[in-house]
């Protein structure tokens, strides 16, 4: 039996719901500041599609925004261990709400999210990541 169309508005609505409350949640930067973050001219207008592989983002109101936590500021880069993470998310077919909803949760392996071992542990981070994407398997 197909949902109604009263069922999907529902579902979208509670989707929309939830993807509100895990952005809320997290400190986001804009473009203009991803850019400076990174070192970046502000003119390069193929920076985005040059990074969109390996980083977090998101459309809010039209515009791109992205987790502060993947930004190592003092080296001015993205965090090296990001790039797996995401593409090991990707594989698993996970969205990036959902990767990110992972990302701010506290965790077992760490003292609080793995968002902020990123800076110290990532491979511990993509460790963990890789065990909790693994689909279950029931024998």
């Amino acid at each position: 039996m197909t949902p109604s169309h009263e069922e999907r508005r529902r579902e979208a609505a509670l989707r929309s719901a939830l993807r509100r409350q895990i952005l809320s949640g997290v400190e986001m930067v804009d473009e203009v500041e991803a850019r400076r973050l990174l070192g970046l001219a502000t003119t390069d207008p193929a920076w985005s599609s040059s990074l969109q592989d390996r980083i977090i983002r998101f459309r809010i109101a039209g515009r791109w925004s992205f987790p502060a936590f993947q930004f190592d500021p003092s080296n001015r880069r993205l965090y090296p261990g990001l790039a797996k993470i995401v593409a090991a998310a990707r594989a698993a077919g996970w969205s990036e709400f959902r990767l990110l909803n992972w990302m701010m949760r506290p965790h077992l392996d760490f003292d609080g999210v793995p968002a902020d071992a990123l800076q110290d542990r990532d491979e511990e981070v993509l460790e963990a990541f890789l065990r909790d994407s693994e689909p279950d398997r029931h024998g």
